[in-house]
């Protein structure tokens, strides 16, 4: 007996420290983790035939119709005939809805940001309780935000990973094949989270951070430029593609009659101000690309002049051309992957006119098109319109593909969302309270208000203003 006591003693001795070796050593140690390349050879499937992940929206496109919110009703849009059911009701408003085949998930909003799963009979059942941005791919949903980082759960509910280290100071952000791409507290800096995956459980990341760089600079700081020596690099091919336009005129043509023979690219920087979620293997960028010239006789002219006027803010504006650019952008979701602290990504130029007035930081990404919606500056008056522009993403040019009278006074914002076929326009009173939705071909015709302002159900033609 004592024997065999003491073989199980000398059993527990050697496996505890074993078990205590893999599950808090091991994770710790940087060689037990593989690149996300290696892990997406070896383990990762594209479950749903598509490239990157759906975010959630309060418009949803599925296989026989259109998931659309209205506060806290979940209606549904058969493509067959257009008819429009309400499949469930919540008590608080729902942020909007995700489906997969015939699962469907709400995220309600409310102090605790509970997710619910939907079947075709409006059965509900909470999945969960959790805040921040939501996500699906392939049979599992995440959420993302400053507080918990991200979380990845299965259709049930059950957590299968927690990182907090994921995320943190943050004022927008996206996800892409556990990548996380975000905009950062500190200025207009964007950074990248890039996953290494635990040798041992995949479901174990840890994150490797790297501010990912737009602007460039190729000439050495003047006296009244932050940028550092150390930042400037050699003449690449955006600076010559840029560099060309702009002596060609057209969208650049900013340069207040100075002669640019007289000036040379000093550099060009993009101030991101907001960007898309993963599109086709591309997030758009909304922003302004900022390019600066020098007088090529600087130097010399400064030698004559006094060390007030080099330090004055004239001798700036006398010295330098600069045009500002406010546009969409796109870059490849490959550029960011392999991008690093060392490297700069390349992007490109969506939009080609800058002739869309106001504020394009409502747009969103569908089909090949780009749709922006914009609306007159805000008085008390009734005569407000909005207006939806379209930009094609293959040619630049975009023209303006709907106008309306705006159906509320007061400052809430209108948003929009595509499907294959339709825009949906939501437009809202003040704090939200009074709610419609309009419905638009996807080239402005056929207006149709959906839901009015009291929540019936009315199909009602628009007509667009003048």
């Amino acid at each position: 007996m004592r024997k065999i006591v003491f073989t199980w003693a000398v059993v527990v001795a050697i496996v505890l420290p074993i078990f205590a070796l893999i599950f808090y050593t091991l994770p710790k140690i940087n060689s037990m983790y593989i690149s996300s390349d290696t892990y997406s050879r070896e383990n990762k499937t594209n479950q749903d035939g598509k490239n990157g992940v759906k975010v959630i929206s309060k418009v949803e496109q599925a296989e026989n119709g259109i998931y659309f919110v209205y506060k806290g009703r979940l209606m549904y849009m058969e493509n067959s005939d257009g008819n429009i059911n309400e499949i469930c009701k919540i008590p608080s408003e729902i942020v909007g809805v995700l489906a997969k085949d015939n699962t469907i998930f709400l995220r309600e909003c409310d102090d605790v940001a509970s997710i619910y799963k939907v079947n075709p009979n409006g059965e509900i059942a909470k999945v969960t309780n959790d805040s921040g941005k939501m996500y699906m791919e392939g049979e599992n949903i995440y959420t993302l935000n400053g507080k918990h980082g991200l979380r990845k759960y299965d259709f049930s509910g059950k957590m299968i990973f927690s990182n907090k280290e994921a995320l943190d100071f943050t004022t927008s952000h996206t996800i892409f094949d556990d990548y996380i791409f975000y905009k950062w507290y500190q200025g207009e800096r964007i950074a990248l989270s890039v996953p290494q995956y635990y040798r041992l459980d995949g479901n174990k990341i840890k994150y490797l951070l790297h501010e990912v760089k737009f602007s460039r600079y190729y000439l050495e700081p003047e006296e009244w430029d932050s940028y550092r020596r150390e930042d400037v690099i050699n003449y690449d091919d955006l600076a010559k593609e840029v560099d060309e336009e702009v002596r060609a005129g057209g969208i650049y043509n900013q340069v207040n009659e100075k002669k640019l023979d007289d000036y040379e690219l000093q550099s060009i920087e993009l101030s991101v101000w907001n960007f898309s979620d993963e599109v086709d293997g591309y997030i758009y960028i909304y922003g302004n690309q900022k390019i600066t010239y020098l007088d090529k006789e600087y130097k010399r002219k400064s030698e004559e002049m006094t060390l007030e006027e080099q330090y004055s803010d004239e001798d700036k504006e006398n010295f330098t051309c600069e045009i500002n650019v406010k546009a969409v952008f796109r870059i490849s979701v490959d550029d960011i992957k392999n991008s690093s602290n060392e490297t700069y990504v390349n992007y490109k130029r969506v939009s080609k006119s800058p002739d869309i007035s106001g504020d394009w930081s409502r747009f969103i990404v569908n089909n090949k098109n780009v749709y922006v919606i914009n609306e007159d500056e805000y008085t008390d008056k009734e005569d407000r319109n909005l207006y939806i522009y379209s930009i094609d993403i293959d040619t630049g040019l975009n023209k303006e593909v709907y106008k309306k009278k705006r159906l509320f006074l007061g400052n809430e914002s209108p948003e929009i969302f595509a499907t294959d076929k339709y825009i949906f326009i939501y437009e809202y009173g003040d704090y939200g309270e009074k709610q419609c939705i309009t419905r638009i071909n996807r080239d402005g015709s056929n207006a149709v208000l959906v839901i009015d302002e009291n929540g019936e159900i009315v199909m009602q033609l628009v007509e667009p203003a003048q």
